[in-house]
């Protein structure tokens, strides 16, 4: 008895790879929605529609049910920042005229040859990359870190010879006792 062996089959030529080409519409908001809820992008010149809508969808991307009655607002502050980033990539650098911009608080000043000191440690949160660029974004990543903390509890325990109060954290992590 002999036993003919076959060569496998070659594997299937793949088709073309197809990205999708853009994020889905947002239904949070839109950009007349976002110009009465931002006043300062109200110019359509500076900011068209079609970057307002871009930067809204993404940020619809970006924020999660988790956010509730929020999602629109975070989404607008998404949008916010980057049509702000935008425009300072547009001008080349120059603070002159961007919203938004992350300056800080006023720390220093002379008068004679002007100079300005100023600290941005108040405004900026740590580890906040490009978000502490703009206020908006520096407000969206406060936010995010509320949304992302999770909720708390407080139980209190009476029995046996102990008695008191535990704080827990993302249900059961215990964070603390209180005893009475």
């Amino acid at each position: 008895m002999s036993t003919t062996l076959e060569a496998p089959a070659p594997p299937p030529t793949p088709g073309p790879l197809t990205i999708p080409s853009m994020i889905p519409t947002s239904t949070l908001s839109d950009p007349p929605t976002f110009r009465s809820h931002f006043t300062e992008f109200a110019d359509t010149t500076l900011y068209p529609d079609s970057a307002v809508q871009m930067f809204l969808d993404l940020g619809a991307a970006m924020v999660t049910p988790r956010w509730c009655q929020f999602q629109q607002f975070g989404s607008e502050l998404i949008c916010a920042h980057f049509l702000a980033m935008q425009q300072l990539n547009a001008q080349g650098g120059t603070l002159a005229g961007v919203p938004g911009l992350n300056q800080g608080i006023i720390n220093s000043k002379s008068v004679s040859k002007v100079s300005v000191g100023r600290d941005v440690s108040a405004t900026m949160i740590e580890g906040g990359g490009i978000w502490n660029y703009t206020t908006y974004g520096t407000q969206w990543l406060w936010f995010v870190q509320m949304v992302g903390t999770g909720g708390y509890e407080t139980l209190g325990y009476a029995g046996g010879d102990i008695a008191g109060v535990a704080l827990t954290w993302a249900r059961g992590v215990l964070i603390g006792w209180l005893p009475w």
